[in-house]
């Protein structure tokens, strides 16, 4: 009988195949937003839409919803390289609303609403949502905002400008398999936030989280920022900027972050902390109860990794901990610069361990050539 079965469904599967379509948007009929929903209502799963032609909503124009899986969105290409728009006329609400997994949005530039992308798995997981060669830009508040579980998530080769959080995470007690690598990041205020602050902690099930070969112009306050997030892996980002105001970061880790892996990266921040290890003032984004002195120990993040890293410069302190827990491994292939001290705590009760390797290079010393009476000037940790 399982034989039988595997039979019928890879029968099936290269049925549906030969008999998916390209369902073009501008052989519709109407304005341009009635074409892109006439040809989203005539496909089915394994059908692509193609956009050809810049889809504008009007003010009285509703999101474009997607409660079909299986549907690729694909902008045809232009002589010209540049992309079709899909846009609103001003910047309000969603432009797109996603409610399904199995999806895939290609070649598309997202442009001008409150939220370009806005993906909700309300009370299931959503699998497989691929985003490839796409631009988001002008997102008054997001790029592309994940809501809740997701599995098999890919963002390649998209570019991000002027959206207030370009990428962004929200309560995801679930978040696996979770990519995004080859993307440029500009302006903004949180670049990529994976923040799960509403996250129950005992149910938190996070893996292979991987944020990898992307490009960081300076944002506004954070790079990444990682909140009550498990399993992060940060690597070979090309540039990391860092913030323009006083508290910023390239990387910012805070509410009970756990095992991240910061790996070949180039990073600085010209006025910031190149990497802080935090507590959390408020429950829930900031919205919640406000957490006493004696309680943020348990909301301390821990367990971080620095491997092959080069800070080249850092206003403030490079590593810079407040209330941190478990360790800080900083490998011997790490160089780190900073104006101010190479690790520096504030607020702290002081639980946090330090591995540093003996080669780690720290403002041009390395660090078994640092003399005790030195040290102080390299790592100060206030209790």
């Amino acid at each position: 009988m399982k034989t039988f079965f595997k039979i019928v469904l890879v029968l099936f599967l290269g049925v549906n195949s030969l008999q998916a379509k390209t369902i073009k948007v501008s052989s519709q009929t109407g304005n341009s937003v009635e074409k892109l929903k006439k040809a989203y209502n005539k496909a089915k799963a394994g059908d692509t839409v193609l956009i050809d032609i810049d889809v504008v909503f009007r003010n009285t124009d509703k999101h474009f919803l997607i409660e079909k899986s299986g549907i690729t969105f694909k902008g045809e290409k232009r002589a010209d390289g540049k992309k079709f728009e899909v846009r609103k006329e001003h910047q309000k609400l969603n432009l797109f609303l996603l409610k399904v997994g199995f999806t895939t949005f290609e070649n598309i530039s997202f442009k001008n609403a409150t939220n370009l992308l806005r993906i909700e798995a309300k009370d299931k997981t959503l699998s497989t949502i691929t985003i490839k060669d796409c631009n988001f830009s002008n997102g008054g508040y997001t790029g592309i905002d994940f809501r809740g579980d997701f599995t098999n998530i890919l963002v390649e080769n998209t570019f991000f400008d002027d959206c207030k959080f370009s990428l962004q995470t929200m309560d995801s007690e679930i978040l696996k398999n979770f990519l995004v690598t080859k993307c440029t990041f500009k302006r903004g205020d949180h670049q990529i936030s994976i923040d799960n602050a509403f996250a129950k902690t005992d149910a938190i099930d996070h893996a292979n989280i991987v944020i990898d070969d992307c490009v960081f112009y300076v944002a506004a306050r954070f790079n990444i920022a990682l909140a009550n997030t498990r399993n992060v892996i940060i690597q070979n980002n090309s540039r990391m900027d860092g913030g323009l105001q006083g508290y910023s970061q390239a990387i910012h880790i805070e509410h009970d972050t756990r095992d991240v892996l910061i790996k070949n990266n180039t990073m600085k921040n010209d006025v910031g902390n190149a990497i802080i290890i935090f507590s959390t003032g408020y429950t829930g984004h900031g919205n919640g109860r406000k957490i006493p002195d004696e309680e943020k120990i348990d909301f301390g993040s821990s367990n971080i990794t620095l491997d092959g890293n080069t800070i080249t410069s850092s206003k403030k302190n490079a590593i810079a901990i407040g209330y941190g827990r478990g360790f800080l491994k900083i490998k011997d292939n790490n160089i780190i610069n900073s104006e101010e001290k190479i690790i520096g705590g504030y607020q702290t009760k002081n639980t946090m361990t330090f591995d540093i390797d003996e080669n780690v290079l720290m403002n041009g010393i390395k660090f078994k050539d640092i003399s005790k009476d030195k040290l102080k000037d390299f790592i100060f940790i206030k209790n």
